[in-house]
């Protein structure tokens, strides 16, 4: 699954006629529609609701285009269906507004500066059914976003036309399935490594998130996620590597995955000197392409630490 500039518009011979004016009040729908529509008002992570979640991978810049490759995935979206860009042409806008094919899928979004893709998304068709610009046809849900240009013009920012019952997956996957320890667990399985939660004695232990294994080689994974860039100082080090020294077995070194910009270089040497692996979330990239760089960082830091020994 790719997402590049492929987008096509619908070629149908048949398109359906509807509007967007609901002729039944209220609009019937399906289980899988009100479902969806409760997950997208009130329950997608981090949003402005007491019942939302937090979810670090939806909002994180650096895994952008993996998490939403996924929820295309579970939305049943080709390559072809989905179209990023800074403005909506009216002209296509128009495309949708009175009739559509009823056999593809297509969401048409633009997106705000310093937005994920899934954010840009999940705020367009919230937004769309807040306002009521969303209506059902056939097994589709179609909808269209848009905002006030002084006072008669009105500038569409996304138009959207999908199956409820494929944005529920997708919504209940973000809520509970889509974490930065899935990921990163997916990451070292496609690079070779053996995973599975970190245990001491046979037991699920929270020193660390998980435990990688490679031929003779063994790993504490601990994962590190901030939302807003600040730096860490050398007391973190301090304490990660206090309890690195707790780990019973010899043989694992510890691994800590963690947007490298945020650490000091105080910090970053600790750490270093200290035996631990550092992983920037760049590498997490590149292990889901299947390159081995926690060996290839290992191989790195060792040197660094023999030619910086007293």
């Amino acid at each position: 699954m790719e997402l590049t500039d492929k987008f096509e518009k619908d070629k149908c011979r048949k398109p359906v006629e509807y509007s967007l004016i609901h002729k039944e009040i209220p609009l019937k729908m399906t289980d899988d529609m009100v479902n969806a529509i409760a997950y997208l008002l009130w329950y997608v992570p981090d949003i402005s609701s007491i019942q939302s979640k937090s979810n670090e991978l939806v909002s994180n810049m650096e895994y952008d285009l993996y998490t939403f490759i996924e929820i295309m995935n579970y939305m049943e979206l080709r390559d072809e269906d989905c179209l990023f860009t800074d403005k909506i042409d009216e002209d296509l806008a128009n495309e949708y507004r009175k009739r559509i094919c009823i056999n593809t899928q297509k969401i048409i979004l633009t997106q705000s500066d310093n937005e994920t893709k899934t954010e840009s998304m999940l705020r367009h068709i919230r937004n769309a059914i807040a306002h009521g610009s969303f209506t059902i046809v056939n097994d589709l849900m179609i909808g269209f976003d848009e905002k006030i240009i002084g006072k008669d013009e009105i500038q569409t920012t996304a138009i959207f036309k999908i199956k409820p019952k494929n944005l529920l997956r997708a919504l209940r996957e973000i809520n509970e399935d889509l974490t930065n320890e899935k990921l990163i667990s997916k990451a070292l399985r496609n690079s070779s490594y053996w995973v599975e939660p970190y245990q001491e004695d046979y037991e699920r232990s929270n020193k660390f998130d998980l435990f990688a294994k490679k031929k003779n080689k063994k790993y504490a994974i601990e994962i590190r996620n901030y939302k807003r860039q600040r730096d860490i100082d050398k007391g973190f080090a301090n304490k990660l590597a206090d309890d690195i020294k707790n780990i019973r077995d010899d043989d694992i070194r510890p691994v800590l995955v963690i947007n490298s910009s945020f650490l000091k270089d105080e910090s970053k040497n600790e750490l270093i000197f200290r035996n631990v692996l550092i992983l920037d979330v760049k590498n997490i990239k590149k292990m889901l392409n299947g390159r081995d760089m926690i060996r290839e960082i290992e191989l790195v830091q060792d040197q660094y630490i023999n030619r910086n020994k007293n």
